[in-house]
């Protein structure tokens, strides 16, 4: 694809960067694969795959991937991306290629902050959050993953980057409408906010 300036975008839309993988916050030693089977045992080999289509380095189970082969039908995890959630850019200085996180600062008057999940400079999720630096807690307000890109890990790994930014912060997180998103909010470990911030309508975090 050429832009309006003739310059190459990456699109992906042909495949040409490889499929969709699941993505996962980065740590430091990968245990357990998305199955849980074991990798720190050195059972099988370990290989340390390459996504282009995200820009990001990853794990593969060989067990996965032996169990995948024999049946077609199963769900992808033998392959997934690390993403490092502490790593967030801001809007006019992210990257236009690949898996990157975009924090933008909350609107004067207000404590909502934003992050969105781009890839290749699309927006694919995007998660709120109100911190109080007072209280020293914070309320995960909204989480979005695009119709297209959920079942990947996106939702989670937005969540572990608004937590990033105050981890020593006590989160709560309201009871969302839906199945979709009740059963999303039901995998989140944050209770239901109580009685609202004192400083609500404050400024709040910063980084």
């Amino acid at each position: 694809m050429i832009d309006h300036t003739g310059a190459a975008v990456r699109s992906g839309a042909r495949g040409e960067f490889g499929g969709l993988i699941p993505i996962r916050p980065a740590t430091g030693n990968v245990a357990v694969c998305l199955r849980g089977h074991r990798l720190d045992l050195d059972l099988y080999d370990k290989l340390k795959p390459y996504s282009h289509r995200y820009r990001r380095h990853g794990t593969l189970c060989e067990v996965c991937r032996a169990q995948e082969g024999c049946d077609p039908g199963a769900r992808r995890l033998a392959e997934w991306a690390h993403l490092d959630v502490t790593v967030q850019y801001e809007p006019d200085t992210a990257p236009g290629d690949g898996l990157v996180l975009v924090a933008h600062a909350p609107v004067a008057g207000t404590r909502a902050g934003r992050i969105e999940l781009r890839l290749d400079g699309t927006e694919v999720g995007t998660v709120t959050a109100s911190p109080c630096v007072s209280c020293r807690t914070a309320t995960l307000d909204y989480v979005h993953v695009a119709a297209e890109y959920r079942r990947l890990g996106f939702g989670r790994t937005l969540v572990a980057a608004a937590v990033a930014r105050a981890p020593s912060y006590r989160w709560t997180a309201p009871l969302p409408d839906g199945p979709v998103a009740q059963s999303f909010r039901a995998r989140i470990a944050m209770r239901r906010p109580g009685q609202p911030c004192a400083h609500a309508g404050k400024a709040g975090l910063t980084r």
